[in-house]
């Protein structure tokens, strides 16, 4: 007698009629074997199609059977349920109506998912049957394309031989000869294809993580994390081990953070990795960031800067002394405006001197230094040996304590050009930073002449880009007032296609913030007026806040309302 839980549409089959014991055995050696769902093994048994199986599921608990191809899902509605949960359970949320909350799953045997939604949202649930294709390739459409393609297309494409080649050997590099082992151990053709898919992908980021039963795999993708692989958890330490081997990390060490750098080169573009490992709970999480030069993006007209912003940070980078500090949270592309600002200012007559941890991109005519802590080369040393190097530019990687500041601070003051980042959460922020690190609000009202917040918003897929309505209340939300809208205002959205991945977004653009430092603001700062005041003030003088620039994108059909939402706080 069939007694497993997953075994329970077998049983309804049986009793109806509809399949034999040898073949519900057939069914269950499938399961088995390959720990694949039910539903699944029925229809590639032969048994039934999958729209004849959803159809009698529907029947046997009289409820509707709907055809999700010819229904429109609300995907505003559906991202607001957890995106891991949906597809662990093949469950799509389909309306909402009073108390009642109607969703389309793939296997009404199974209650328990229903009644932790009906325990979460505090609704009454109506179940309704859909094929379980349908229901994948819907939440694909909203999340994004599923784990399983895309580490198909990972172990299937990315591995070929030709897609990875060794880089040239340096010094300073772990450089991996990948061919010589291509044939190698499935480990190593896993790691080698993740890594190929990742850039193919145009991933920034590469996360392994280890939990108690399972490894799950992630890209970075757009600044989005996308779910990848569930490689076997058994392989956990295979594949971090080859990760550290490849960036000459000590694999016996499992206790400590530790640092390296691969070098590859796929379909003939050379990359930069850096790697890093943290031991947690289950093991060692591993996070690969992907320094890829020839999508590094230096010219400042296509960063995404409002024409009167560009200005203001074009006159400012032309100074011939002052600090100008460039904020946002860690991948917000700080690093790819200052590299953008080195490239104008880099010329012969001029000597630029960078400190960077790490550096991520080498450039001819910049003499960049390594900060390695470990050894007392930081911030605030390199900025010392550097005032005795004759410079003209010093760019500092980041600003962490009062030391660096206060020595970056008096650079600006003797003649120098220096540009720096800090996290704050946007422009007028930044000063009082510097006042709290314990520098007198008089040398930062002195130095500094100009700050940068950014941020990075995905563009809508020119692919797959449609004209979209939004209800007048969704425009007011994010600070559009409808009726000072042209009428020929036209407003899109990406559907999702092959090129996109089914995000519908492809590619990022940077919005930014820009507050020059003005008399009056200098004047508050050292009366000790608060981050508030110094923006009330940057406002009343003409300054695009994050938010701005956010709604100018999404006017001109480059991004849409919910980035606006993501990537900006309400002003």
């Amino acid at each position: 007698m069939l007694t497993q839980q997953n075994t329970r549409i077998l049983q309804l089959l049986l009793r109806a009629g509809r399949i034999s014991k040898e073949e519900a055995e057939t069914v269950l050696q499938r399961v088995r074997a390959s720990n694949q769902p039910v539903h699944e093994a029925i229809v590639q048994a032969g048994l039934m199609s999958e729209e004849e199986l959803a159809q009698f599921l529907a029947q046997q608990h009289r409820v509707q059977y709907v055809d999700l191809t010819k229904y429109e899902v609300n995907e505003e509605f559906v991202k607001r349920f957890p995106q891991d949960f949906l597809r662990k359970h093949l469950i799509v949320p389909l309306r909402r109506k009073g108390r009642r909350l109607t969703v389309a799953v793939a296997d009404p045997t199974n209650l328990q998912p229903l009644e932790d939604l009906k325990f979460t949202t505090g609704a009454d649930i109506q179940m309704v049957v859909a094929r379980p294709s349908d229901i994948q390739e819907t939440l694909d459409r909203i999340f994004g394309t599923s784990s399983a393609d895309l580490v198909e297309e990972a172990l299937e494409e990315a591995v070929a031989e030709e897609a990875v080649e060794v880089a040239e050997e340096t010094q300073e590099l772990g450089t991996v000869d990948i061919l010589q082992q291509a044939q190698a151990a499935p480990v190593i053709k896993f790691v080698n294809g993740i890594l190929a898919q990742a850039i193919k992908l145009g991933a920034s980021d590469i996360h392994i993580e280890p939990y108690e039963k399972d490894l799950r795999v992630r890209f970075r993708i757009d600044g989005v994390l996308h779910e990848i692989a569930h490689p076997p958890i058994k392989l956990k330490d295979a594949i971090v081990s080859r990760v550290k081997v490849m960036s000459k990390l000590d694999i016996a060490e499992r206790r400590l953070p530790q640092d390296g750098r691969i070098r590859i080169k796929v379909g003939g573009k050379e990359v930069d990795i850096r790697v890093s490992t943290v031991p947690v709970v289950y093991g060692e999480k591993v996070v690969m960031r992907i320094l890829d030069k020839s999508a590094l993006n230096v010219d400042m007209e296509k960063l995404g800067f409002e024409p009167e912003a560009l200005e203001l940070f074009m006159e400012a980078i032309h100074k011939p002394y002052g600090m100008i500090l460039v904020t946002g949270p860690t991948g917000s592309g700080k690093s790819t405006t200052l590299y953008s600002a080195m490239q104008i200012l880099n010329k012969p007559e001029v000597n630029i001197m960078t400190a960077e941890d790490p550096v991520e991109f080498n450039f001819h005519g910049l003499n960049q230094v390594n900060i390695r802590e470990e050894i007392g080369l930081t911030f605030a040393s390199a900025l010392r040996a550097f005032l005795r190097q004759d410079p003209d530019i010093i760019l500092v990687g980041e600003i962490r304590d009062q030391e660096t500041a206060s020595i970056a601070i008096k650079a600006a003051l003797t003649g120098h050009l220096v540009l720096s980042t800090l996290h704050t959460n946007d422009a007028p922020s930044s000063i009082p930073r510097l006042v709290d690190m314990g520098v007198e609000p008089f040398l930062v009202a002195a130095s500094v002449i100009l700050v940068v917040a950014q941020r990075l918003m995905r563009k809508i897929c020119t692919n797959c880009k449609r004209p979209v309505e939004y209800h007048p209340e969704d425009l007011r939300e994010i600070g559009i007032d409808p009726e000072s809208l042209p009428g020929d205002q036209v407003f899109y959205k990406g559907e999702g296609c092959e090129v996109c991945k089914n995000t519908g977004y492809k590619g990022r653009i940077g919005i930014y913030e820009v507050m020059k430092v003005t008399p009056e603001i200098r004047e508050a700062l050292v009366e000790g007026a608060s981050a508030t005041e110094i923006r009330e003030i940057a406002l009343e003088q003409g300054m695009i806040t994050l938010r701005e620039a956010a709604i100018r994108k999404f006017l001109a059909g480059v991004s849409t309302r919910e980035e606006v939402l993501r990537v900006t706080m309400e002003e």
